[in-house]
């Protein structure tokens, strides 16, 4: 199983936004530059955290996005499903039928590999819904200085709009 880029890049915009004074915003640009990633893909990934109310989308010229709901109501399943999708991570192709006679007859039982691999995906959510992401951010403090992140944010949001 892979998870893609944009489940790390979801995590570092939420804890960016978390960062904001009250009413300010960042702009699409402004995130993709500081976490030096494609402009074009982190507007998807932002498109996806807006859609699942994750993340505020105010339009105009001194529009950007902000975080909708503090950091310790969001945890990494809602952030996983927001870029990854809500459906299931296994979907069988039934070779099942196929291993066992050779050909599709239309009596099998069960595909036991689909149970195995429900079972794995209970145990995936039922971990990442147990981290939140004020957990994350507080593991980020312990171990950074984060105060550059928020003297960049404080340039950044009182700079003039052209």
């Amino acid at each position: 199983m892979k998870i893609s880029s944009g489940l790390e890049q979801s995590i570092y915009v939420l804890l960016l936004l978390s960062r904001l004074p009250k009413g300010k915003t960042l702009s699409s640009i402004a995130i993709s530059q500081r976490l030096d990633v494609s402009h074009s893909y982190l507007k998807k990934i932002v498109k996806s955290l807006v859609h699942e109310g994750l993340v505020n989308s105010t339009p105009g010229k001194n529009g950007g996005f902000s975080l909708s709901r503090p950091l310790d109501k969001i945890n990494l399943y809602q952030v996983f499903t927001a870029v990854e999708g809500k459906g299931s991570i296994f979907n069988s192709q039934y070779l099942i039928k196929d291993f066992i006679e050779g050909s599709d007859n239309g009596n099998e039982k069960e595909c036991v590999i689909s149970q195995v691999m429900d079972t794995v995906e209970q145990k995936l959510r039922t971990s990442l819904q147990s981290v939140l992401l004020s957990q994350i951010l507080k593991n980020i403090e312990n171990i950074y200085d984060i105060g550059q992140l928020d003297k960049w944010i404080n340039e950044v949001i009182t700079k003039p709009v052209d």
